[in-house]
Parts: C-alpha cells; sequence; structure tokens
C-alpha cells in the first residue's frame, strides 16, 4: 500500500517553499490518472478501520491520499478533484486554528499574508461527501516530540473530541503527525489514546505488518503531477513495476 501525503492544492506556488507543496488542480487530477493506468486502486482510510480484510486484499496494487493542515485550498481546489473523480482522501486538519492561518510556517509574516485554513463550516460541508473524511493533525501544529508531557495529551485526546464532536461519521480516530516527527514517547501516549493509525512522513510501503502508529508516506509535489516523473519516482523507489 503506497499512502501519499499533500499539502497546498492550486494553481500558483507563489509563498517561499510552495513548489515543493504545491500541486494544481490538474496535477492532482493527472496523478489520479497516472495511478489508475498503472492498475492501482485509491482506497479509503476509513475502510483500513472498518474492513480490514478487504483493504488490504490486493494491497500491493492500491494507495491512499491524504492532506495535511486543512487549508481553504484543499476546499476550493482539491476537493471538487476528488468529486470529479470519484476519489476518496482523508484531510488531516487543525481544531485549534478553525478558520486561522499556518503560523508555524510563517510567523514573522501578517496573518493576511499567510495561507488560510478551513472553518469547520468548510469541514462540514465537505463531510457530507462520501469521498471525503478527517483525521487529527493535532491542535495546533506543535512538534509533538518537543512540547511537554501535558500538552502532548491536550494535542492528542481535545483534537480528537473537537473533530468526533463536529464530524461526526466523517471523522476517523487517525493522527497525522505534525511535520511527520514522533518520538518514543508521542508511541507510548498515542497507545493510550482512541486512535488507531499514526502517519508518518517516513519513506516505505504500507504493509499488513507495519506498525500502526509509524504508518509511513511519500509526500506529494508538483511534479508529481506528471505521468513520466511519477512513474520514475516510483522506479527509483522500487515501487514499480512490483511493490
Amino acid at each position: 500500500m503506497l499512502v501519499f501525503n499533500f499539502h497546498h492544492v492550486e494553481a500558483h506556488a507563489d509563498k517561499a517553499g510552495r513548489p515543493w507543496l504545491t500541486i494544481s488542480p490538474e496535477g492532482l487530477a493527472r496523478f489520479i490518472k497516472t495511478f489508475r493506468m498503472l492498475g492501482f486502486t485509491f482506497v479509503s482510510l476509513k475502510s483500513a478501520l472498518d474492513t480490514p480484510e478487504a483493504f488490504w486484499a490486493d494491497h500491493d496494487r492500491k494507495v491512499v491520499i491524504t492532506f495535511d493542515d486543512g487549508y481553504v485550498n484543499n476546499y476550493e481546489y482539491a476537493w471538487p478533484v476528488l468529486e470529479k473523480m470519484a476519489c476518496p482522501a482523508t484531510f488531516f486538519v487543525l481544531p485549534g486554528a478553525f478558520g486561522g492561518t499556518n503560523e508555524w510556517d510563517f510567523p514573522n509574516l501578517p496573518e493576511s499574508e499567510r495561507d488560510a485554513l478551513m472553518t469547520l463550516e468548510h469541514m462540514q460541508a465537505m463531510a457530507k461527501s462520501p469521498w471525503v473524511t478527517f483525521g487529527s493533525h493535532g491542535l495546533k501544529h506543535r512538534h509533538l516530540a518537543q512540547i511537554p508531557p501535558d500538552l502532548l495529551q491536550q494535542e492528542l485526546h481535545e483534537s480528537y473530541q473537537i473533530l468526533a464532536t463536529h464530524l461526526g461519521e466523517a471523522f476517523l480516530p487517525i493522527m497525522a503527525y505534525p511535520w511527520g516527527k514522533y518520538s518514543s514517547e508521542v508511541l507510548v501516549a498515542m497507545s493510550n489514546t482512541p486512535y488507531k493509525l499514526g502517519l508518518t512522513t517516513n519513506k516505505g510501503v504500507w504493509h499488513p505488518a507495519s506498525d500502526v502508529f509509524q504508518v509511513p508516506r511519500y509526500t506529494g509535489f508538483l511534479r508529481d503531477g506528471y505521468p513520466l516523473i511519477l512513474l520514475i519516482k516510483l522506479m527509483r523507489n522500487g515501487l514499480w513495476p512490483k511493490l
């Protein structure tokens, strides 16, 4: 199983660092089309929890799409692509920053120059879609391995409670660690929460025997919207023609 992680989805990557974290709507559509052309199927993380036997059947030809941070551009540009292409995806969001901005990336910029995050209303609209699910990205994008135990508990438990309350069945008990970073203490804390999976940014293929709190993900980039480049990336990582 391959898990890909995207951030921004919009036509222009005009902020510092954005070329590495942005894919256009057309690029996202090409990404989905390319994998389907290669014989892969896109599956929802919800099925990993609800029907694991079916989820893991033929897992070497399945792909999961995720989005981190919960940007408004996900609502504006990613969601329509997923709807049009009937492709499932999970959005990992920050209930401590509904309608806020990505101050963790640009702390010295005025709020008006940062990237806007979705409001709860945006998420509740998306939650009605059969193709959209949500997970936790913590409360405020804190580095979980660098905060004291009381804040860690807050990041894990409060984010869970808020999202479960407001998003209902569209919320999955899954955590995507901010920046993909975690520690042995974070893993222990996760084992004492309702979360069933923890997603990292460690490169690798997700297997049935993988640690459930150390699920690997490949970061999706602008260039991955081009079929030839994506195919070369898969081959270089030993992911094609055989996982």
